[in-house]
């Protein structure tokens, strides 16, 4: 198999795009709120019925923006590292989680708050609502186990191959691990503190894709030997 440098444009876009999508995920944060499980029927009629409808959703849907940029970044960083030893293509494949905590997010996230602030608003009963919005709630949480197992998949890679092993890799374990475990601390609120610890990693991953200058060191040596053959 034959592999080559990939194209500084193509690190440059992959890091552009990661960053696009923290921008977007802000903007689209700031524009909405989600009653938080704490909250209950109180949080609905606060959030969803007294909310504007047309705020909210254009909120919404800069966040679903956001996460259709986050694919190619992910994309990316799964073809561009790991291409030295087997450990790290093995963990680069494990690090496709990333494409899974999107489709639970925009499937299992946003569908549902939708469906509970339109509903809220054309007369839906505010328990009901409740439960509706509950499910984007458990989403939320469940699918940080998904972007925990793709930041630990991401940092091994990088590790292995010796890609910025300080920030990507060692980096990545430690971001994943604080992500995992937010999952059953979401009890005590951990959830909001492991997301922040993610988005100033990811926030140096891009950094890292737009600064870096690839070389042929990035090719497993095998490959190279057949290339140059």
């Amino acid at each position: 198999m034959n592999r080559t440098v990939i194209p500084r444009r193509l690190w440059v876009t992959a890091g552009g795009l990661a960053l696009a999508h923290v921008v977007l995920m802000l903007v689209g944060i700031m524009l909405q709120s989600t009653p938080t499980l704490t909250e209950g029927e109180a949080g609905i009629q606060d959030f969803y019925v007294d909310g504007d409808l047309v705020e909210i959703m254009t909120g919404g849907y800069i966040e679903l923006v956001a996460f259709m940029l986050l694919i190619p970044a992910i994309v990316f960083l799964g073809r561009a590292i790991g291409r030295r030893t087997e450990a790290a293509r093995w963990a680069t494949q494990a690090a496709a989680a990333g494409i899974a905590y999107v489709a639970l997010t925009v499937g299992s996230g946003l569908a549902p708050g939708a469906a509970a602030l339109w509903g809220t608003q054309h007369g839906l009963a505010l328990e009901t609502a409740l439960v509706v919005n509950n499910v984007r709630n458990f989403a939320y949480f469940l699918g940080l186990a998904l972007l925990g197992a793709h930041a630990v998949g991401l940092g091994v890679a990088a590790a292995a191959d010796g890609f910025s092993r300080r920030w990507v890799g060692w980096g990545g374990i430690a971001t994943g691990a604080v992500l995992l475990v937010a999952v059953p601390g979401a009890s005590v609120g951990l959830q909001d503190y492991a997301s922040l610890v993610w988005l100033v990693w990811w926030i140096g991953v891009a950094v890292t894709l737009l600064l870096h200058r690839p070389s042929t060191a990035e090719i497993a040596p095998e490959h190279l030997a057949v290339r140059h053959a």
